[in-house]
């Protein structure tokens, strides 16, 4: 087991426990848990695709600087070559760096608010986020409210055009 497993499941385990006592202790109310899949809202966030779109445009205007006839260049021809198509990539990649930073913090932002008006539909007390690459849930009984955030995050790019 990862040391990052061992870690959020204690996060997990401290941040139910204080949920529990602070609810009044244990017995006294029974909290609605639900789960969320971070990677799936990602995944299929049209922002997300579009910057997959971009970075695939970039390396192909990159690989398209490069003759097919590589192998007649001379050893000096090749260098110079390389030496400039890694510095344009560099640059390239600083400026995408940049764009998905912000485009993935803007998108943690409306992950957020949405699961925040969905858990107060469905008056859930307490999200887990629960992903593939990070299970934080071994079982769960709560609903899983994935496909809610993002239909509520599709009806208000649609509602605002």
């Amino acid at each position: 087991m990862s040391i990052n497993k061992i870690v959020s499941g204690l996060v997990f385990t401290a941040a139910a426990a204080s949920v529990l006592l602070g609810a009044g202790g244990c017995g006294h109310k029974t909290l609605k848990v639900a789960t969320v899949n971070t990677e799936r809202i990602i995944a299929e966030n049209p922002k997300y695709m579009e910057l997959k779109v971009v970075l695939a445009d970039e390396r192909k205007q990159l690989y398209s600087q490069i003759p097919t006839d590589v192998r007649k260049m001379s050893g000096a021809e090749k260098k110079a070559l390389q030496e400039k198509l890694q510095k344009e990539a560099a640059e390239r990649s600083k400026k995408f760096d940049k764009l998905y930073r912000d485009s993935i913090s803007k998108l943690q932002e409306d992950i957020k608010g949405n699961a925040e008006a969905v858990c107060s539909d469905k008056k859930i007390d307490l999200v887990v986020v629960d992903t593939m690459n990070y299970p934080v849930v071994l079982y769960s009984s709560g609903d899983n409210i994935t496909l809610d955030i993002l239909l509520k995050m599709d009806s208000i790019k649609t509602e605002s055009k």
